[in-house]
């Protein structure tokens, strides 16, 4: 309701007159003034102050916007002047307007992303929590960030939390016990906040992330961040419980002059790829180091290469609760914890160093391409179907088996909706595996929490079922496919959606509820 403060003025001139004619009966306060007469008019002066701070506050936000409106077209025209000029667009703002980069007013940010193959750019201009973008070929300013306009590029799910990246920026929301999210702080959120970018991570491009149980790792311009837990069970470096923004990793070590090229946060261990060979860092009882000792260590420490792995190249690393796997020369290979036959070596005896899975049955002449490491199970890729090994109480293993675990690899189930179908990427949860097959996701196992996706939330499947298409992913084209504990999320036209568990918020849509089918992660407030 819009009120006149002229007309709000006449009609409390005219109440504190009929009060003073009116009131000579009351009693007084010193001042003249009834008790009644007093309130009246602190209460008419609270009006005042609401109503100045209501329209101050309209003003301002309209001011915001024309100003972020303003800037992106200014912007977009010195952009059209650059691609007259050198025939493309900038590679960055800085390149625009012959290295004098995008002129904005005072306090607006602008992103900019540039797509080469396309030769197109997404340009968003954000002021007092307020973001507005464009595009190349959509000049009208819209309400978003440019998360809206280009979308997230990577997502990771962990313990209780997820990660996800978009132009060179983290952004995670959900659990945040032990700083996992990032951000300076210990709070919970249920939707995407930004990780710290200001100190180590400042004008790197990160390639890579990982989320663990509790903790977050990256790469960033060929090294390895982490933020979160950081005591014996998963440490970053030798210093406190928890790091609440991103902490560089100790390369004076065994990563001296290494690139790292890919990282896996676990449970108990963190661990990373550089010039082809493996080197974790962690909690160390079950072996989950691999370097053939049980002592933690606080920095990084070379896998064993003596035995199994002599002369490979790893390509792929995945860290699980208790135990790790990676793929070399086409091969998989797994140390740690092995009691429930996550190894695949047709035993359920642990290694302080790296043994090979079998590949005397179902995987044998196959070359295995992608691995994940789950909580007491492992699956693969391998000639583009799924098989995986370990632990089955839940059916995680997809094999359409009642058989509580296995220790060599089992084919998973393709007698049904996978049938005929091309498998590109696979997930490892606590109890449950989702994979993505002809650009659609599919799960198998637990769904307790809703985490196979086909809203049902009652029990659990021991072949693959189709996750929900007829909500948010519908028509959707799934790139990528991301399982944390009991929840699952994955990148569908560069748009993020979760489901499963959300008690910690993990789904990022603004609520705690656990869904039974994908919902849409909310980027309203970036």
């Amino acid at each position: 309701m819009l009120i006149n403060n002229a007309s709000a003025k006449i009609s409390i001139n005219m109440q504190y007159k009929n009060l003073v004619t009116h009131g000579k009966n009351k009693s007084k306060l010193s001042s003249g003034f009834t008790i009644v007469e007093l309130l009246v008019v602190i209460v008419v002066i609270g009006i005042l102050a609401a109503i100045t701070i209501v329209s101050y506050t309209g003003i301002s936000q309209k001011a915001t916007a024309a100003a972020l409106k303003s800037d992106l077209k200014n912007a977009s025209t010195q952009l059209e002047m650059d691609k007259v000029t050198n025939g493309t667009y900038p590679a960055t703002k800085e390149a625009a307007n012959n290295g004098r980069g995008l002129q904005t007013s005072p306090g607006t940010i602008l992103d900019y992303v540039y797509v080469g193959g396309s030769d197109s750019y997404s340009l968003a201009a954000t002021k007092s929590s307020t973001s507005y973008f464009i595009t190349s070929t959509d000049k009208t300013p819209t309400i978003g960030s440019i998360v809206a306009a280009i979308g997230w590029e990577q997502i990771t799910s962990g313990g209780s939390h997820t990660c996800a990246v978009t132009n060179n920026k983290i952004y995670c929301w959900g659990s945040n016990e032990y700083g996992q999210l990032g951000n300076n702080s210990v709070t919970n959120s249920r939707i995407p906040v930004s990780v710290d970018m200001t100190g180590v991570l400042n004008g790197k491009t990160v390639t890579a992330i990982s989320a663990g149980t509790n903790n977050t790792c990256a790469i960033a311009n060929n090294l390895a961040y982490c933020w979160g837990y950081n005591g014996i069970v998963q440490p970053v470096i030798n210093t406190t419980a928890f790091n609440v923004v991103p902490t560089a990793i100790d390369t004076s070590g065994v990563l001296n002059g290494k690139t790292v090229t890919a990282i896996s946060a676990g449970d108990y261990a963190t661990c990373a790829i550089a010039n082809g060979q493996a080197y974790c860092w962690g909690f160390n009882a079950d072996g989950e180091l691999g370097n053939n000792t049980t002592t933690g260590s606080a920095v990084p420490v070379a896998v064993n290469i003596a035995g199994v792995l002599s002369g490979k190249t790893v390509t792929a690393i995945s860290a699980g609760d208790y135990h790790t796997c990676a793929i070399a020369n086409g091969q998989a290979y797994c140390w740690g914890y092995n009691g429930d036959g996550e190894f695949g070596n047709t035993n359920y005896t642990d290694s302080l160093v790296p043994v090979a899975v079998n590949i005397a049955g179902v995987l044998s002449g196959k070359t295995v391409t992608a691995i994940s490491a789950g909580n007491s199970h492992t699956c693969a890729i391998a000639n583009n179907q799924a098989y995986c090994w370990g632990a089955n109480w839940d059916g995680q293993l997809g094999n359409n088996s009642a058989i509580d675990d296995s220790p060599t690899p089992v084919a998973v189930d393709i007698t049904g909706v996978l049938s005929g179908k091309t498998i590109t990427v696979i997930s490892t949860g606590n109890s449950n595996t989702c994979a993505i097959a002809n650009s659609q996701a599919y799960c198998w196992g637990s769904s307790w929490d809703g985490q196979l996706g086909n809203n049902n939330a009652t029990g659990s499947s021991s072949i693959p079922i189709t996750v929900n298409t007829a909500g948010v992913l519908s028509g959707k084209t799934i790139t990528v496919i991301s399982t944390g504990e009991a929840h699952v999320c994955v990148l569908a036209n560069a748009q993020a959606n979760c489901w499963g568990h959300n008690w910690e918020a993990q789904l990022g849509n603004n609520a705690i509820t656990s869904s039974g089918i994908p919902v849409s992660v909310d980027i309203n407030s970036l």
